[in-house]
């Protein structure tokens, strides 16, 4: 019973720092000093670099999986060359 009140209460706590988190972005895109255009300008940059770089990672990704593969495959038939050579018969 007492997990189920600790639970709870860190539920609460995360829920209310999101909530928190939220309403103090909003009131900040409220009282920015800067313009709707502009502000729409730097977020449309910043998402535009975000998926740069996201496609960058993705290429990293797909580079170190294929000499990932790559090795693998050469110590299996490594191993399955040995396997083949010395049967324990």
């Amino acid at each position: 019973m007492n997990q189920k009140i600790n639970n709870h209460s860190a539920e609460k706590l995360v829920c209310s720092i999101f909530l928190s988190l939220f309403a103090g972005i909003f009131i900040g895109f409220l009282f920015a000093p800067k313009s709707g255009a502009k502000l729409r300008e730097d977020l449309r940059y910043l998402f535009g670099e975000a998926i740069e770089r996201g496609k960058f990672t993705i290429e990293e990704a797909k580079v170190y999986g294929s000499e990932f593969i790559d090795k693998s495959r050469e110590k299996v038939e490594s191993f399955s060359t040995k396997i083949k050579n010395n049967p324990d018969d």
